[in-house]
């Protein structure tokens, strides 16, 4: 029975962990994504005013 106790466990916070890791890969992209669409505004805005 411990046994099984400690393997729900582990399998939890592992889902747990690749979950977090997910969500931070994720977080990471969306803000690449954003950050290279607000320089590439920036940069047009100034090309334009040229």
């Amino acid at each position: 029975m411990i046994h099984l106790t400690l393997i729900i466990v582990d399998f939890l916070t592992g889902l747990l962990a690749a979950g977090a890791w997910a969500l931070a890969s994720a977080g990471g992209a969306i803000a690449a994504v954003l950050g290279g669409g607000f320089m590439g505004l920036s940069l047009f805005r100034r090309w334009r005013r040229k």
